[in-house]
């Protein structure tokens, strides 16, 4: 185990190097540009993200019994990670009257058909679970 974590930092770390020398040997990447971008990724990842991560974390592990936790959890992560990839297609922006095949598809739709399932799946991890742990106390 060592050793695979050791070659994913190294792998990791020559991509990071490529991308920064790669950046500024570019003379059309303006520095100060990116440097604030990364900023602001920072400062919203940790005072909104971050924390509201947390409190939805506190929050299920306050209202949910034991067994429901660790699914709503996971399926909580997986809901936020598809509500920022899909809200700005469900929302349509960038979609030109011009351009139909743009965004062609009901993004609303299949945002909600897949929480619906991720949702649906973790509370059948819950009842699996809940079943298995009962059985054994019987």
């Amino acid at each position: 185990m060592r050793y695979a974590r050791w070659t994913l930092v190294a792998l990791g770390g020559s991509v990071m190097v490529y991308g920064v020398v790669g950046a500024i040997s570019d003379p059309d990447v303006r520095p100060l540009g990116h440097l604030l971008f990364l900023a602001g990724v920072l400062l919203a990842h940790d005072v909104v993200l971050l924390p509201a991560a947390i409190g939805v974390g506190v929050l299920i592990g306050r209202c949910l019994p034991t067994g429901a936790r660790v699914p709503a959890r996971a399926a909580a992560f997986i809901t936020a990670t598809l509500l920022v990839v899909a809200v700005p297609l469900a929302l349509g922006l960038g979609r030109r009257p011009d351009t139909p095949s743009a965004l062609p598809l009901d993004y609303g739709r299949g945002l909600a058909i897949t929480a619906l399932v991720v949702w649906a799946t973790a509370l059948a991890a819950t009842l699996a679970a809940t079943r298995r742990h009962g059985s054994h106390r019987r």
